[in-house]
């Protein structure tokens, strides 16, 4: 990334990395994968109880550093998805709280994840981070845009998609392009590549949380 370019974004772009356990480059946009500010809610988004509940974080940072059992929670309101981290025992890592819209395009569904409003400054912008939801008997799964693809698919101007001049990793797209996107390449496993995908199995009551 370029860090002039993104400077008024810095404290809250990368925020996220931590609690997914991800490395590397991110891709994020200025824009969400859903309407705001319409007359009407927008159609795609939808609410799935299969969120809601507490989720095992995947590791292996968080565990093999700190004998940390992470365990993020999930719950909804009015269409929105609140997520936390609260801080727990053995657990270096802070408090963390984000808000999500789940979107669904055509057969394949999406989480659009943000900083909460009060957690972004006045002269800063959220960024939305995209993922592929995909669900399973005892929890689901988030698999990020790559960003390599992205980045190669762009300059080979296989793709087109609006990004931030000599940083790809930042999307400007308009959420009805980006809409468009998700729809074209959710089942492209070079878009959405099956080893960046991670794993929140379910956590049951009265049951400890696993480092397995």
């Amino acid at each position: 990334m370029q860090t002039g370019t993104i400077a008024k974004y810095a404290g809250i772009t990368l925020a996220l990395a931590g609690l997914l356990v991800l490395s590397g480059c991110w891709v994020q946009s200025i824009h969400g994968l859903y309407e705001e500010g319409m007359s009407k809610p927008d159609p795609d988004v939808v609410v799935d109880q299969r969120l809601a509940g507490s989720w095992s974080v995947p590791e292996p940072e968080i565990g093999d550093k700190d004998n940390c059992k992470a365990v993020m929670t999930i719950t909804s309101r009015d269409g929105v998805y609140d997520l936390k981290w609260p801080v727990q025992e053995g657990c270096s890592d802070p408090e963390r709280n984000y808000e999500a819209r789940l979107v669904r395009l055509d057969t394949y569904y999406f989480l659009d994840v943000v900083a909460p409003p009060d957690a972004v400054c006045d002269t800063c912008i959220a960024m939305h981070q995209i993922f592929r939801v995909d669900f399973a008997s005892d929890g689901f799964s988030l698999t990020p845009i790559d960003s390599e693809w992205l980045n190669k698919s762009l300059a080979a101007k296989s793709l087109t998609l609006a990004t931030v001049p000599d940083d790809s990793d930042i999307v400007t797209a308009s959420t009805a392009d980006l809409k468009a996107f998700c729809r074209k390449f959710a089942g492209d496993p070079a878009a959405f590549r099956p080893d960046s995908t991670l794993t929140f199995p379910r956590v049951r009551a009265g049951h400890a949380v696993s480092s397995e």
